[in-house]
């Protein structure tokens, strides 16, 4: 149990890094953006080398973290990177706020009442906009702001006076207020991406609790193979594909022969068993023969096979079915079974329906039966013609 919620809060955390670093190639061209106007602001009013090298230094490293960010991007989405991820994340945005702390320090003067009050501004909107950014990792967004904010924040508490005091206490709260709200933004991200992940769970539970119904309600219980709803939505797809390519649908029946007497005689265990067999090797036929299309068992002891193709094909696939039913039992003297095999063809393309295939073919069954068993007869659109 605590692996599981160690490994859950590794993935929610994972999660917390990624999205701070998709934001990273939006966020930093607005503090370049930013140190632009601090260059503009301040070009007459300080040293213009000292400006220079600052906002150097800011756009190298605003570069360097969106280049390294967008390398992170591309990489397969593992957590095996978190380690490095983090301390990217870390180290970029103490080292970012530490470069707009700078200009607090560097270009703050008491005597410029505009230049102070445009560089406050600044540096508080950087702040509050790293609020909705860095606060999807909460120890980030106090990366950058404690070095960004504090150095005015002390610039302002060595003034004499008691508006600079007031104003240093203001400057506080704002600190602070962005903290809490940071704090409490993360806590709502951690209980979205664990909402998501439990949504992402019951999602995955639900399309493994639709796939064991659907094969349920689409497979015969006892034999694993399809059963009449599968064979009746098989006959709607390859119907549609026949339409659409020109193509003919072909139909074998089987039935075996005599089976309520073998199931009277032997019992209905030896008869399931039977029964098992025979689906198992018109999976073998169909498998060795190619075909794309799979056998269902549409009643107690019939089975089908629809299939694209001409009429000579599908016959051949019938009578190596029953020939490798008539081979399943052949050493056991009387328990032999055998089976009844119909084949039919059709042109949906023509205009020929569903119905007039499976008569067709259950017609050829039932000439099967008539005239032995143990045979394949085709329906080739006038007589039954047996073909065993």
């Amino acid at each position: 149990m605590d692996n599981d919620v160690a490994a859950l809060d590794r993935r929610i955390r994972h999660k917390q890094f990624m999205l701070l670093m998709e934001h990273l190639p939006v966020v930093l061209p607005t503090s370049l953006l930013g140190a632009g106007l601090v260059g503009w602001g301040f070009w007459n009013q300080v040293d213009q080398e000292i400006l220079l090298a600052w906002t150097g230094a800011l756009l190298v490293l605003s570069l360097g973290r969106i280049l390294v960010s967008w390398y992170f991007l591309r990489q397969p989405d593992s957590m095996s990177h978190d380690r490095q991820l983090k301390w990217f994340l870390l180290v970029g945005a103490f080292l970012s706020g530490s470069a707009w702390g700078m200009a607090g320090l560097l270009f703050f003067d008491p005597g410029n009442a505009h230049g102070f009050a445009f560089l406050t501004l600044i540096l508080g909107g950087l702040l509050s906009g790293a609020l909705g950014s860095h606060s999807y990792y909460f120890p980030c967004f106090v990366a950058f702001a404690m070095p960004d904010f504090l150095p005015l924040v002390w610039e302002f508490s060595r003034q004499q006076g008691e508006m600079y005091d007031l104003i240093t206490l203001v400057m506080l709260l704002f600190l602070l207020l962005n903290l809490y709200y940071s704090k409490k933004y993360e806590n709502l991200i951690v209980s979205s991406i664990r909402l998501q992940f439990a949504n992402d769970a019951l999602l995955q539970e639900l399309r493994v609790a639709n796939r064991e119904l659907h094969q349920h309600s689409y497979t015969d219980p006892l034999t694993g193979i399809g059963n009449r709803r599968q064979f009746d939505l098989d006959m709607e797809q390859i119907w549609q594909l026949a339409r659409s390519n020109g193509s003919r649908v072909c139909l074998i029946l089987l039935d075996v022969d005599h089976f309520k007497a073998y199931n009277d005689r032997y019992g209905h265990p030896r008869g399931d068993s039977v029964l098992k067999d025979i689906a198992r090797v018109l999976l073998e036929v169909c498998e060795k023969c190619g075909v794309r299309g799979r056998p269902t068992r549409i009643g107690g002891e019939e089975f089908s096979l629809l299939l694209e193709g001409d009429l000579e094909t599908a016959s051949g696939i019938a009578e190596t079915m029953r020939q490798a039913i008539g081979g399943l039992y052949s050493g056991e003297g009387d328990q032999r079974v055998t089976a009844s095999v119909g084949v039919a063809m059709v042109n949906p393309g023509e205009g020929d329906s569903y119905k007039k295939l499976f008569q067709s073919a259950d017609r050829a069954l039932y000439a099967a039966k008539a005239g032995g068993r143990d045979r394949v007869v085709v329906f080739d659109g006038q007589d039954p013609v047996n073909q065993s």
